[in-house]
């Protein structure tokens, strides 16, 4: 975790690092609105696989600095035990408030970051938390927060985060006192993308917590009668469109995250 002061704009500090002498492998990222920086800082390629793109695959090489920018479907990271990458995770909206950066042309993409004193502070594992809370603490106060001032998009988020995705654009465009192509600027500058789309990352989100913090009842399997409750709770349709919805972000269905939750048993799928 990081500073206290920070944690509105920044979700995390994390590190990905294989244990040695696994083989190359990879882990399913699903979309949730969020930015990251990567930097690289083992001996080997990683390999990004943005599902909203197609077949593109985007490489990751080592001793260098990325940034991330909000997907609209999952990706696949892959890597194998010589990789080492460290990471910023930034909550929607907190990349564009610290570096007043326009999210809009990273969605769906990793574009390499020229920030040669912050890569130097990410490619040592060790005690990373605590150099990167110091370079932010440091950081020209000029630097930051300048977009802030305009409209509270933390106060925007947290009432999409309260309604589990529910809460319509208009209604949001009215408690900002704002058009709803004002909003729709402001959520592409915060996010990249228009606040309905970011509507249905936060009700996937939400879904997706549901499945993980579940407990099946004597040990067995989800009914459809039950994912067709969790529909009607979060206002899918009905139990097709929450599984197309998962196909998009998460690129399975809820029925087989709902076993690997329950059971660690991956049937050869990232996770």
């Amino acid at each position: 975790m990081p500073d206290i002061k920070w944690r509105e704009h920044i979700a995390a500090y994390w590190v990905r690092k294989m244990d040695p002498g696994m083989g190359a492998t990879g882990r399913r990222v699903y979309a949730d609105g969020c930015t990251d920086f990567i930097c690289n800082e083992g001996k080997s390629i990683a390999y990004f696989y943005p599902m909203a793109e197609g077949k593109q695959v985007i490489p990751l090489y080592p001793g260098r600095f990325y940034l991330g920018g909000t997907m609209t479907a999952y990706g696949v990271v892959q890597s194998d035990a010589a990789c080492v990458l460290t990471g910023i995770r930034f909550w929607p909206g907190g990349f564009y408030a610290l570096f007043s950066k326009p999210m809009e042309p990273v969605v769906d993409s990793l574009i390499e970051f020229h920030e040669d004193e912050l890569r130097g502070l990410m490619s040592c594992v060790e005690d990373v938390s605590g150099r990167l809370d110091q370079w932010f603490n440091q950081r020209p106060a000029s630097g930051a927060f300048q977009n802030t001032t305009k409209y509270n998009f933390i106060f925007l988020r947290n009432l999409m985060y309260e309604s589990r995705g529910t809460v319509s654009v208009q209604s949001l465009a009215e408690k900002m006192c704002v058009s709803n192509r004002t909003l729709e600027r402001i959520f592409k500058e915060n996010v990249g993308i228009t606040p309905k789309e970011f509507l249905r990352i936060v009700r996937f989100q939400e879904a997706l917590s549901r499945l993980r913090n579940r407990r099946s009842i004597n040990g067995s399997e989800e009914s459809n009668e039950s994912f067709l409750q969790m529909a009607f709770e979060l206002g899918y349709y009905d139990h097709a469109h929450l599984t197309n919805e998962f196909k998009t972000f998460a690129g399975i269905l809820p029925s087989e995250l709902s076993h690997f939750y329950k059971t660690g048993i991956s049937e050869g799928q990232y996770f």
